[in-house]
């Protein structure tokens, strides 16, 4: 069997088209190890790794003290060393051969600009390397804080939480997916996150204390928050009541309002990036997408559409640049949810979806629940306008809106109407006017009555 021909049928490797696999074929060694013999050697650099292509092979696991605390054994298509040698640590395991083994060599000069240019050979192989780490105690520490446990998982990485061992603090500790390492747009934008949130110190703002190289990627250190995001909230409760609704909103506004005034768009306002606290705190999050506010007033065309498109203002879906503007839509877009258990547009494909941000007008709030403050009404309204001119920018008056529960909207308000009927003398008519022009401009003071326009006439008896 070819070289190239085995390497297709491995996992990872059987992305790579043919001719890469022929092309990387060529520069393979193969080595046979008699039984016995050791492949690779703890405290080694890492500078190859091994597909084993025959055989079986041992890799013991020591502990602190040096004892045996558990054995591996790889046969195959497994590979060895693959540890050492995306993470640039020394080797922490001997590999010993248990009957006679030959193996593929994987040099790094080989492997790593083929890692770059193929994001699913990359991704299968740090995987691995993600398992291993966890699963063989590999990785105990980040620079100076020691994991103590996996708390989330997301499309760019990994959470854990880790203590501080000086302060004795817990904190988070996000790391970046190995295969996104890689991308070096993934890397810096992981690294743009992390001194953008740096500068923006704000009590609805998550802090970052920290970032950390290590074992071949990089770690974003932050506070640990108890909680759940408000994605998670809404997915077990449904819609919220407007009180809970406003306070949220109010949170999550102010730190908007903070990150405009430092010259920052978030671009990726969803239930998601919010965090809801224990205590009733909020914490916006997941300034991956960030960038600096654009110079000019109406943003330029853009190369990609990026953000959440269930979120998207009308102006980002067509191309354009997106401002701060494009953060208080999808505030509006969040706040419509929270209150009615439901997303504006409900369109399932993308290109429809992203159609009806740009030209279907979004049901009316107040009609789906009535009752509704007053203020959240206007500002549910004034942030879906379709065009970034006409949307409510000021975020003064914003975070007013939000402030107060105040009084529901006039029209959801139960109502009245009263049609009255005055019978005079011809000589009274003058004083009968001026009687109810004076009722209609005292009832026109109160903003709960609307009054119509008094209209007189003779009325012949009968």
């Amino acid at each position: 069997m070819s070289t190239a021909h085995f390497l297709a049928g491995l996992q990872g490797f059987g992305s790579l088209e043919p001719g890469a696999l022929e092309q990387l074929s060529e520069g393979l060694e193969s080595r046979r190890f008699a039984a016995g013999q050791c492949l690779l050697r703890r405290g080694e650099p890492g500078d190859f790794m091994l597909v084993l292509q025959s055989g079986q092979v041992r890799v013991p696991l020591l502990d602190a003290n040096g004892r045996e605390k558990a054995v591996f054994l790889l046969g195959e298509g497994d590979l060895v060393g693959e540890m050492a040698l995306l993470t640039g640590e020394a080797r922490t395991a001997d590999v010993i051969a248990e009957v006679e083994t030959t193996a593929l060599i994987f040099q790094r000069a080989t492997l790593q600009p083929l890692l770059a240019a193929h994001p699913p050979l990359a991704g299968f192989l740090t995987e691995i390397l993600g398992r291993r780490l966890l699963d063989g105690g590999g990785m105990e520490r980040v620079g100076k804080y020691r994991l103590l446990n996996l708390v989330g998982q997301g499309t760019t990485g990994k959470v854990y939480e880790a203590l501080h061992p000086g302060l004795n603090r817990s904190v988070a500790v996000k790391m970046l997916s190995h295969a996104l390492a890689y991308s070096e747009q993934f890397r810096e934008r992981f690294l743009e996150e992390a001194r953008t949130v740096a500068g923006l110190t704000h009590p609805n703002i998550v802090q970052v204390f920290d970032t950390e190289a290590a074992y071949g990627t990089w770690f974003i250190v932050m506070e640990k928050l108890q909680g759940r995001d408000l994605a998670a909230l809404l997915a077990a409760r449904g819609a919220l009541p407007a009180d809970e609704a406003l306070r949220i909103l109010r949170q999550v506004g102010a730190a908007l309002a903070f990150a405009h005034s430092r010259g920052f768009v978030h671009r990726d306002v969803k239930p998601a990036n919010v965090w809801v606290g224990d205590d009733g705190s909020v914490k916006l999050m997941d300034f991956g997408l960030a960038r600096p506010l654009p110079r000019e007033v109406e943003g330029r065309s853009t190369r990609s559409v990026e953000g959440t498109p269930q979120y998207l203002a009308p102006e980002t879906a067509v191309g354009r640049e997106p401002d701060g503007r494009a953060d208080i839509y999808a505030l509006g877009v969040m706040a419509f949810e929270l209150v009615t258990g439901r997303l504006p547009f409900l369109e399932e494909k993308v290109p429809e979806l992203l159609r009806a941000h740009v030209r279907s007008p979004p049901p009316d709030v107040e009609g789906l629940v009535p009752g509704l403050p007053a203020g959240l009404v206007e500002f549910i309204r004034g942030a879906l306008a379709k065009k970034p001119a006409e949307r409510i920018s000021d975020w003064g008056r914003i975070l007013g809106l939000l402030e107060s529960r105040g009084p529901p909207a006039a029209s959801s308000l139960p109502t009245e109407e009263w049609i009255v009927r005055v019978r005079c003398a011809p000589g009274s008519s003058a004083r009968v006017r001026a009687a109810l022009e004076a009722l209609e401009a005292e009832l026109s003071r109160d903003d709960g009555v609307d009054v119509a326009r008094v209209q007189l006439g003779a009325d012949t008896p009968r």
